[in-house]
């Protein structure tokens, strides 16, 4: 989000204004809207899965609050998601997760990695 509103800023400027809290609106419902699936998620509404991210304000990179959705787009870094709820399961909690394995999931991301530059022959 932050990346796609320097682009706006810089590209389109206030001929089209683009608004933090639409930037999120973008994102999430809209998004969800695109993909054909905002009757499952894409808010938080009865029925709907439970997709939610906490987002510490306390942390020095993103207090004081003024503008929630300023916080979330311009200041939040991934280390202030404090909570992590998706479909109902606690993905996160206190900063830490709790349903995988962090270190593995790198391992194995980084192999993939390694992998596919092999496959592709690309310079290691």
């Amino acid at each position: 989000m932050r990346i796609l509103f320097a682009l706006h800023q810089h590209r389109i400027g206030n001929k089209f204004p683009l608004t933090l809290k639409r930037l999120v609106q973008l994102a999430t419902l809209d998004g969800a809207v695109d993909r054909g699936i905002a009757e499952k998620t894409g808010s938080l509404s009865p029925g709907k899965r439970a997709d939610i991210i906490l987002v510490r304000t306390s942390d020095i990179n993103t207090s004081p609050v003024g503008i929630p959705f300023e916080a979330l787009v311009s200041l939040a870094q991934p280390g202030n998601v404090d909570t992590m709820i998706v479909d109902g399961r606690i993905l996160r909690r206190a900063g830490k997760f709790t349903a995988l394995d962090h270190p593995k999931v790198v391992t194995e991301a980084h192999e993939a990695a390694m992998a596919l530059r092999a496959q592709a022959q690309w310079p290691m």
